[in-house]
């Protein structure tokens, strides 16, 4: 993983960027769900969502004619879920703050009049800030638990709908799927392990930042 990781980010810098460069800032919502196994390896069916906040800002650059975009950036993102487990009668919850660093790329596929609409990848590394899960009555500080890691690797996908305002601002909306690489794992016979599932809504604004004209 770190591998693959490694060779997306060396073919990221070696691409040809043109000058036109745009700043995105976005925040919304993300519904977060995790697929959870206990350290007997028995898995938990029937967490809920729980919805929290996320903040994101970046640069985008135009790599050619105008449909294909460089991206990169940082975001804040608040990960929950909440459930219980109706044969040993135990309650769980998870709450979860990541700083994340994102590369990826915009495709843009449809434009018509000042509306345009794109296919947005990325991956991000995640770092976890806070995090505790509660058993029951009990809280725990998941970044002092050898079982679970402080970085995680996301991916995410999905569509980006973008509205010109003038030729220097955009309005957008995004929705994006993320699903994680890495997150936790057991240490010697326990099976303990948790992957965390994600849907994320977004505003945001797209700013021209440079002289050149970058479309949206």
């Amino acid at each position: 993983m770190r591998t693959t990781l490694l060779t997306l980010l060396l073919f990221m810098a070696g691409i040809q960027l043109t000058n036109a460069q745009q700043l995105f800032l976005k925040t919304g919502s993300t519904l977060s769900n995790f697929n959870y196994k206990n350290s007997e390896g028995v898995s938990l069916d029937n967490l809920q969502s729980v919805g929290k906040f996320h903040f994101g800002i970046g640069n985008r650059y135009l790599m050619n004619r105008g449909s294909l975009f460089f991206t990169y950036g940082a975001s804040w993102n608040n990960y929950g879920a909440i459930g219980s487990d109706p044969v040993l009668n135990n309650f769980f919850e998870w709450d979860l703050t990541y700083a994340s660093l994102r590369t990826g790329l915009d495709i843009k596929f449809l434009e018509a009049q000042d509306f345009s609409i794109s296919f947005s990848g990325n991956i991000g590394a995640e770092y976890l800030i806070r995090g505790t899960q509660v058993i029951n009555n009990q809280t725990y500080d998941i970044r002092n638990s050898d079982e679970y890691n402080s970085l995680n690797l996301m991916i995410w996908a999905g569509p980006l709908v973008s509205y010109e305002l003038s030729r220097k601002s955009a309005i957008c909306f995004q929705y994006q799927f993320g699903y994680s690489l890495l997150n936790s794992q057991g240490s010697g016979n326990d099976n303990e392990h948790l992957k965390l599932l994600a849907h994320q809504f977004s505003i945001g604004f797209l700013i021209n930042i440079t002289n050149v004209y970058c479309p949206f």
